[in-house]
Order: structure tokens, then C-alpha cells, then sequence
């Protein structure tokens, strides 16, 4: 008998934690009438570890101070054809460049299957222009959070851009701060 699925009973942002952190694959992220992803969860494979509920932002709602918010930053690119093919500036590009230039990795939102679908990716696998602009759309995450610890536990700088609620899935995903690890929200439309 399946104890108690408070994830499925709240408003649910869709950052994907509860997907990345379930063990054996029980939960899937189902796009809703309205297009937006959602878990689902099997029941019959569930083995009731309840790790979605502990990594759920909306059930584990930070305590913010202002000693939390170490600093903020603003800015634009120095180069005008960046800036013009960027959203805001190009501050993003300024940013992700350094975190290469470091050996790093950038994490973003990226067109596929000729813009019909967006999803996080790195730069592993697509070069930093396709991480540019709002997408103005919800992303899949998919397994990126996975992916994303990995690489901060071997130590590599990591930028990982996404909405407020995203880079709260992640911060509640990886449960612990990573001094190698940038975050950059953008204002969710």
C-alpha cells in the first residue's frame, strides 16, 4: 500500500527533482493539457522511500535571510553581436565564456527538433549560443540534475542557468552547497 504522495497534492512547479532523485525510475514527467510537465507517479514500482517528498521545494520551502544572498551581479557583453542575439544584455554569454575559459561546464535551456521542443543541456553537448534567450517556454529537465552533480563532485566548475524554480529543484536536489557550482535564475514569464 503506497503511504502518501504530498507531491502530487500541492502546486507543482515541474523542476524535476522528485524525477531525478527516485531510485528505481517510478516517477515520469508528463506534459499536461496545458503543455507543462508534471510527475506522475507509478505506483506499482514505487518502493516508498519518500526521497520525492524530502527533495520537493514546494514542501521544503527555504528559510531566506538576508546573509543567504551573498551577491548579486549585473552586466552586459562588450560585444554588440552577443548582446544583440542575447535577451538581456548578454550577461549570460560574459559568464558562461569565464566558466569555459575555467574548464568548466554551463548548463542551459536549448532548442531541439527545430525549436519544437526545449530542454536543459551543457555545453558538452551544444556550443554556448544555443543556451542563449529565454526560451519563454518550460524546459525538460530530464536527468540534467543528475548529470550536473556528477560533474560538481568531480570538482568541475558548473554554471547552471535556469527559472527560479528550476535552480531550486537543483538546490534541493543536491541537498548540500557546492562552492563550484553558479546559479543564474531568470525571471519566469
Amino acid at each position: 500500500m503506497i503511504k502518501k504522495y504530498p507531491i502530487l497534492d500541492l502546486k507543482c512547479t515541474g523542476c524535476s527533482a522528485c524525477y531525478n532523485i527516485c531510485p528505481n525510475g517510478s516517477i515520469s514527467m508528463i506534459e499536461n493539457e496545458e503543455g507543462f510537465l508534471y510527475p506522475i507517479i507509478n505506483t506499482a514500482t514505487c518502493i516508498e522511500c519518500e526521497l520525492c517528498n524530502k527533495v520537493c521545494p514546494e514542501l521544503n520551502k527555504l528559510e531566506y535571510n538576508e546573509q543567504k544572498y551573498l551577491k548579486s551581479y549585473y552586466g552586459w557583453h562588450k560585444n554588440q553581436d552577443i548582446r544583440l542575439n542575447s535577451s538581456s544584455g548578454g550577461f549570460f554569454s560574459s559568464l558562461a565564456e569565464w566558466v569555459i575559459c575555467q574548464d568548466g561546464i554551463v548548463f542551459g535551456a536549448a532548442y531541439f527538433n527545430d525549436i519544437k521542443e526545449v530542454k536543459h543541456s551543457s555545453t558538452i553537448e551544444v556550443a554556448i549560443d544555443r543556451l542563449r534567450k529565454s526560451k519563454y517556454v518550460q524546459s525538460s529537465i530530464g536527468l540534467i540534475f543528475k548529470d550536473v552533480k556528477d560533474q560538481l563532485d568531480d570538482n568541475k566548475l558548473i554554471l547552471f542557468s535556469g527559472t527560479p524554480c528550476q535552480i531550486s529543484g537543483l538546490t534541493h536536489f543536491l541537498g548540500i552547497n557546492y562552492d563550484n557550482l553558479i546559479t543564474v535564475d531568470l525571471i519566469c514569464h
